[in-house]
């Protein structure tokens, strides 16, 4: 039951806290860095497309999307994780927005000014401008070109691309942020609406109605974070699923997904849901294996950095990649794994060296993450 703290003259709501679960917090943290690496692959998907300068074979794109429909997980997760942590512990709400000020906001606009800086930097420089389009040309941004650059472009909904900000990655962040600040909210909503709060964001999630504030899919995925605490989800009733058939269920939609998502755009929806039903359960494994689960947990440590810096890695590897090497036939499938191989390996190697160098910028770059 939700009560409330005084604090001199004013009252601050705070959410009850509940013990968390050390396996599954285990088990969040083995997904943690593998959920990154989806991340990097979604995102080298995105690249390749618009950097490719001729058409892309139809065998590299069968193979994306089925790489996509696994990787599509990783998002839905990651908010309903935060939203767990977030909803299980006693938290006053000014004391959330302090942390997560520090934690996200702090983080999300340190970045952007280095990220803005380089850019301005390499567009003005003779040896590098050639490579920079002119709308990365800073010095020539009006306020509404910074506002949109901090915020995203909200002018056109239905162009995903345009609506995140200049860091594009950190949409995450923005939404996650602007979710937090409302968590309070969502969770009365819930409570007093729980069965017709889940079925409107599902509808939004399931029909892509997006809405100006925070993505469908950020929405629906924190709340059930929250519906989690609440009814009190067990990992034990996913446990109870067999692996197998859960693996073959699992198969079958994907391979419906990759012949009938035109005519039933649901599938990609049911994917997500299969998807995470899977990766949480054979979580259980990652525990398990003594070795893998303090390499996972090890890699966890690097997640925010690795998240952080691909985003500007692999564009300009790829542009490397293009000018090197033919961007046609089999050159474009390799292309396509080995920028994901570098977008990893680059984003560790800079947070591994930043954190033993510089430690002091490395916490206050990724949020206090060390």
């Amino acid at each position: 039951m939700e009560y409330v703290a005084t604090t001199g003259n004013r009252q601050q709501a705070t959410i009850p806290s509940l013990p968390i679960d050390d396996e599954l917090s285990k088990r969040i943290k083995s997904l943690r860095f593998i959920l990154i690496v989806f991340v990097i692959i979604i995102h080298n998907g995105i690249s390749a497309k618009i950097f490719s300068e001729r058409n892309i074979p139809d065998y590299v794109l069968n193979v994306q999307r089925l790489i996509g429909v696994i990787t599509s997980i990783a998002v839905p997760l990651f908010f309903m994780f935060s939203a767990y942590f977030l909803y299980i512990k006693e938290q006053k709400y000014f004391s959330v927005l302090k942390k997560k000020c520090r934690t996200i906001l702090l983080p999300y606009i340190l970045w952007h000014i280095l990220l803005i800086g380089f850019y301005f930097a390499v567009s003005i420089l003779p040896f590098t401008k050639q490579y920079f389009s002119p709308e990365k040309f800073v010095s020539s941004w009006e306020l509404l070109d910074w506002i949109k650059a901090f915020c995203g472009d909200y002018s056109n909904t239905d162009n995903v691309l345009k609506n995140t900000p200049f860091v594009y990655q950190f949409w995450f962040l923005r939404d996650l942020f602007i979710l937090t600040v409302l968590f309070a909210g969502i969770k009365k909503l819930v409570d007093k609406f729980p069965f017709g709060t889940f079925v409107f964001c599902l509808v939004l999630w399931v029909n892509n109605i997006r809405i100006y504030i925070v993505s469908p899919e950020a929405l629906l995925f924190f709340m059930l974070g929250y519906y989690v605490i609440k009814y009190n989800l067990s990992m034990k009733n996913i446990d109870m699923i067999k692996t197998f058939e859960l693996l073959t269920v699992y198969c079958i939609t994907i391979i419906m997904e990759y012949f009938f998502i035109k005519t039933m755009p649901v599938l990609s929806k049911i994917n997500i849901i299969i998807g995470c039903l899977f990766f949480l359960k054979i979580s259980r494994c990652f525990i398990e294996n003594v070795k893998l689960y303090n390499v996972l947990a090890w890699l966890e440590k690097y997640q925010f950095i690795v998240y952080a810096v691909h985003g500007v890695m692999i564009p300009q590897f790829l542009k490397i990649y293009i000018r090197i090497i033919p961007p046609h036939g089999v050159y474009i499938l390799l292309g396509y794994f080995l920028m994901i191989l570098f977008g990893v390996f680059i984003s560790l190697f800079i947070g591994i060296l930043l954190k033993k160098l510089f430690p002091k910028i490395y916490r206050v770059l990724t949020g206090g993450r060390i």
